[in-house]
């Protein structure tokens, strides 16, 4: 060990490297500083930037989503574009129909909100007159807090978000149809480019497609299963506007955790409104039940196991991404959260930080890291 004598004492005192002082875990702080300056500059661009950032995120899940069936399609057919464009065709019908109908579910709804409001006055009046066992009820919080008018106001809110995000629908196809472009070159000039690390990009590309497929796919498949129930249930009941709660439903599915319970509270209210309480909790227990059904008991089946990523990370990155972009920041927050941790993966200096956001990290993962680096 290098040390240093003290005069007089004849102690060594250990010397410690400057580079050892300045560092944690072996990064050094100018490296750190260098990661904080380019996190600050991240944050400013995808806030000041959403208008760019967010068609061109769109764009790429969607190519990610969609190259598989192109690919199929181009065995049969012979020619990428032909693939890509029938593809593209679908996507756009289906979403100008949805729309359509979407659209006028809510009209349906905005019509019917001052006949509801009476009712609902009226099923307040008598929560008021009810005692059970000498006890009544004290509606004055529930008038303030929840009123059909609020409902309404959110209901228009999320489909103007909808909308608003539909009208930058052509920036999307636009930034879509270069990736398509791009997709075919590429990789040639990352070879070319990056001769030792084009295996290290083809897997996080890999990867990524594979992951945000299987994620899209099944979790689109578990929201249209609960949306085509709610859809039914609430019909059956005429509950006004179902078309536009099954939407809601929908699209709600894909913010994990909090997203599908918040989806069924304004169908339960308006149940309260129209039906009798027996009646409304048999609603309320069947659209609760549908969400669990769905959720803890299909989609692990169709997934094969569920997101590898600790609940609390999770919700605070779609939280950022919700701050950020809105609703649809909460919808993309967890395929953005996916290639996140398959970048972190693919570095050993960043493999730690993944196995942080892990919820089941694999011990050997990270043991590989130091023979890699070598």
């Amino acid at each position: 060990m290098n040390g240093e004598k003290l005069m007089g004492t004849g102690l060594t005192v250990p010397l410690v490297s400057t580079s050892e002082t300045r560092g944690f875990r072996g990064v050094e702080l100018s490296t750190l500083s260098n990661i904080a300056i380019l996190l600050l500059i991240s944050v400013l661009a995808i806030i000041h930037l959403k208008v760019i950032l967010q068609p061109l995120v769109v764009a790429i899940l969607l190519f990610f989503l969609i190259r598989p069936p192109a690919q199929w399609l181009e065995e049969r057919y012979g020619h990428p574009l032909a693939a890509y464009g029938i593809l593209m065709s679908g996507v756009v019908v289906a979403v100008l129909i949805g729309a359509d109908i979407l659209y006028q579910s809510l009209q349906e709804f905005s019509t019917e909100a001052d006949t509801l409001s009476t009712e609902m006055r009226a099923k307040i009046s008598w929560l008021n007159d009810l005692t059970i066992y000498g006890y009544s009820f004290d509606t004055s919080a529930l008038t303030e807090l929840i009123t059909v008018e609020r409902i309404n106001e959110i209901a228009t809110g999320f489909i103007g978000t909808l909308a608003g995000f539909t009208g930058s629908a052509v920036t999307v196809f636009i930034f879509l149809i270069f990736i398509i472009v791009e997709a075919e070159t590429l990789p040639r000039r990352l070879e070319a480019a990056y001769p030792e690390e084009i295996g290290r990009f083809t897997d996080i590309v890999s990867n990524a497609g594979e992951g945000i497929n299987t994620y899209v796919v099944t979790k689109a498949t578990v929201a249209f299963g609960q949306a085509i129930l709610v859809a039914l249930l609430l019909w059956y009941m005429n509950i006004p506007g179902w078309f536009m709660w099954a939407s809601i439903t929908f699209m709600l599915d894909f913010v994990p955790y909090v997203g599908a319970p918040l989806s069924f509270i304004p169908p339960a209210i308006l149940s309260f409104i129209l039906h009798d309480p027996l009646t409304a909790l048999l609603i309320l227990g069947a659209l609760f039940g549908n969400q669990v059904a769905w959720g803890q008991f299909v989609e692990p089946q169709l997934a094969g196991q569920r997101l590898d990523m600790s609940p609390i990370v999770l919700l605070i990155l779609v939280a950022f991404w919700g701050w950020a972009w809105g609703i649809m920041g909460m919808i993309l927050g967890v395929p953005l959260a996916v290639i996140m941790k398959l970048v972190l993966e693919s570095d050993p200096r960043t493999r730690p930080i993944a196995m942080l956001l892990s919820l089941n990290p694999r011990a050997d993962a990270n043991a590989a890291a130091p023979a890699e680096s070598e």
